[in-house]
This record gives structure tokens, C-alpha cells and sequence, in this order.
């Protein structure tokens, strides 16, 4: 007959093996989807087959600006849906549309040279955008805003960056004064690398954008 001390170690044996084969599972499962989460399509074709965006998208292509989130990169995207265009006055909307350069200026401005992920955010400050300018931030709870909008849906992620759907569009100020390095924050407020990052961001698109122009 067996004894209880060997009975009890089988059992006990038993259980250890059956937490693991439960932990390898849900490891497995784990790593399963998370490479299914990682994006297979850049920012502009994630917008592109979204038909919430269709007025973005087609303010981008005027602008020749879609090949900007087409191209290699680390970027953060402020997108407006539809219904944040709906809002803005109809007589300003026609006057983007005829002038490239204001319209360029406003979509510059929902761009970010780095990635930033909503868990970046904290507290309130202000954002690097690729049009020069510095966007302010704030959190409230759960709730981010930027410049006059807030964000509806965060962290899209795309092969080139992370999108943050908005529901409205950002109006770059008339005087508002650009980004310029700070003894405590770095170039571009930004500290170390981070700093480098916006730099060479801001370059790629300087050179697609001129690019695109000639």
C-alpha cells in the first residue's frame, strides 16, 4: 500500500505541474497576442482605411504631407475625425484649402517629432510639434487634452508611430513662440536622446515636405 507521506508528494507533485502547464499556456497565450497586436500598416494607412478620416486624409494629400506618415519614423499623431472638421467654421475650412502653406502650418501642428504614448503624459506642459511650435497638454483623471481638444481614442500604433483620435482640430497660434533650448530640459524642452529624436524628425520631414514641393 502506498504511504500518505508518498501519496501527499504525488499529489502535491501533480499540482506544482498542473500551475505550471497553466503558466506556460497563459504565457504562450500572452506572447500570441502580442504579436498579434504589432501594427503591420503605417500612420497613413491606418487613417486611409478609416472612414472617419476621409476629410484628414484628403487635407493631407492636398497638402502633399501623406507621404510624411507613409515614410519611416517614430511619430505622434493628433487626428481629427470628421466630425472635429465639422466644427470648424466652413468659411476657414475654404481658406485652408486654397492656401497650402496655412494649411500645411495646421497639420504640422498635430504632429510630434517621438512617439508619445498616452501613459506620457502627466500632469500639464507643453509638446514639441514639427511645425516648431509648442502644443499644451493637460491631464485631468483619464482625460487628456491638447490645445483646445481632447482625445477620444489613444495609442492607435502604427509601423511609423501612434495615433490619438481628437474632436477637434488644433489652430497653431498667430503669436506663439517656438520651441528654443532650455538650460533645464534640453533642446526642444526635451532631455537626452529624446532631444536628438525630435531633431532628426523634424528633419525627415523638412526634407519629404520640400521634396514633395519640387
Amino acid at each position: 500500500m502506498v504511504s500518505k507521506k508518498l501519496f501527499s508528494a504525488v499529489v502535491a507533485a501533480l499540482v506544482i505541474l498542473s500551475m505550471f502547464g497553466a503558466s506556460s499556456v497563459a504565457f504562450a497565450q500572452t506572447q500570441t497576442t502580442t504579436a498579434a497586436a504589432k501594427p503591420t500598416q503605417t500612420m497613413a494607412q491606418i487613417l486611409e482605411n478609416n472612414t472617419n478620416f476621409t476629410k484628414l486624409v484628403s487635407l493631407l494629400k492636398k497638402a502633399n504631407l501623406t507621404s510624411v506618415l507613409s515614410g519611416p519614423g517614430n511619430y505622434t499623431v493628433f487626428a481629427p475625425d470628421n466630425a472635429a472638421f465639422a466644427k470648424v467654421n466652413a468659411s476657414t475650412l475654404a481658406y485652408w484649402q486654397n492656401n497650402t502653406t496655412a494649411l500645411t502650418n495646421v497639420l504640422l501642428y498635430h504632429i510630434i517629432p517621438i512617439k508619445y504614448l498616452s501613459s506620457n503624459f502627466t500632469g500639464s506642459g507643453t509638446i514639441p510639434t514639427v511645425l516648431g511650435l509648442t502644443l499644451p497638454y493637460s491631464v485631468t483623471g483619464t482625460t487628456i487634452t491638447v490645445g483646445n481638444a481632447t482625445i477620444t481614442k489613444a495609442d492607435i500604433n502604427a509601423t511609423n508611430g501612434v495615433i490619438h483620435v481628437i474632436d477637434g482640430v488644433l489652430v497653431p497660434p498667430s503669436s506663439a513662440t517656438t520651441a528654443s533650448p532650455t538650460a533645464s530640459g534640453g533642446f526642444l524642452g526635451l532631455p537626452g536622446f529624446e532631444a536628438v529624436y525630435s531633431v532628426a524628425g523634424l528633419l525627415v520631414v523638412a526634407y519629404l515636405v520640400m521634396r514633395r514641393r519640387q
